[in-house]
């Protein structure tokens, strides 16, 4: 997204109500946070949190329903200064040439040129936040050369930056489905885990999830320890392929080794694998699978294809960043 003041986003009807009797911070209007944590996750993930400026908290409550997204705006005419040590560390151990510094230009004022020229936005899914403290969490992959990247790498604890939101098109009822099975690929975890996450935490919701995410190696997993969490519960289970075995070089982030029991397999995911586990469900009738998938394009297509093959006609796609 451009970020345009009259976003097609916001053409959309909202899907997406707050609880009664709660003001909700988003009104799809940029609102200002506060950077409050810089985190690497691992070799191009960090966690970032944000937390709404304190003057303006009085009065209102943070909700985020499951699988929505929120935009960030960033200028386009900034300060190229690195802040944070930890970016600035990832982006000294990445080619240089690779990233693309603002050009000088004279400042821009608001009356005298389009707002894309001015901002770009783009989509981010909070994998965590808190109501009362009017913050959230999100996990963001670093792309050399991209132009919100660059953006990112200028933050600090303390940095203020625009949200708006809520976004998305997906919307859950409890047990309207027996079976919920999602594919996920890399950082489009967010959104089916926030979604399981709800559902898991609805004692009346007893519909059985399955999650397959798929990463590049063990070191790149994201949510590691909440998955195995997560699997205490009864109706969830999940697996984690990775398309490229790990080696000793590699044990920057998560150099552990595959725990015990831990549903971790080295190999890239083949349509004999989706066809394994969709075929091994109870059920695939209509009204008792759904099918959530998020992804790069390839990915996506290459498990719509499978999902055809199969018959199988109950998919839903979350929207994906495309542009860094």
């Amino acid at each position: 997204g451009s970020g345009c003041e009259n976003c097609v986003l916001d053409l959309k009807p909202d899907r997406h109500h707050a609880p009664a009797g709660i003001s909700n911070v988003f009104d799809r209007t940029y609102q200002r946070f506060t950077c409050c944590l810089i985190r690497q996750e691992t070799e191009q993930v960090f966690r970032f949190r944000f937390q709404l400026e304190q003057e303006r908290a009085a009065g209102l409550t943070l909700y985020i329903p499951p699988g929505c997204h929120l935009l960030l705006r960033a200028p386009r005419h900034r300060s190229n200064d690195l802040a944070d040590d930890g970016l600035k560390s990832w982006r000294e151990n990445h080619p240089a040439t690779s990233h693309t510094r603002p050009s000088p230009t004279a400042r821009l004022r608001k009356y005298d040129t389009k707002e894309d020229d001015l901002y770009l936005s783009r989509p981010y899914t909070p994998v965590a936040y808190r109501r009362e403290e009017c913050s959230f969490e999100v996990l963001i992959k670093m792309e050399p050369g991209g132009a919100m990247t660059d953006y990112l790498l200028s933050l600090a604890v303390g940095s203020v930056t625009e949200w708006k939101g809520v976004y998305g098109e997906f919307t859950w009822k409890r047990n309207r489905f027996r079976n919920l099975v999602a594919f996920t690929q890399g950082v489009g975890l967010a959104p089916v885990y926030t979604t399981f996450r709800a559902i898991l935490d609805d004692e009346e919701d007893e519909t059985r999830l399955t999650l397959v995410a798929c990463f590049r190696d063990l070191q790149s997993v994201l949510l590691r320890d909440q998955l195995r969490e997560m699997a205490s519960y009864w109706n969830f289970r999940y697996s984690i392929y990775t398309s490229r075995r790990s080696s000793d070089a590699d044990n920057t982030f998560r150099s552990d080794a595959i725990k015990y029991k831990e549903p971790i397999y080295e190999q890239r995911l083949d349509g004999k694998d989706v066809e394994r586990l969709l075929s091994g469900l109870p059920s695939r009738a209509s009204d008792s699978l759904l099918v959530l998938l998020c992804g790069t394009e390839p990915f996506t297509k290459f498990l719509t294809g499978c999902l055809e093959k199969m018959g199988i006609e109950n998919c839903f796609t979350f929207y994906t960043l495309t542009t860094p």
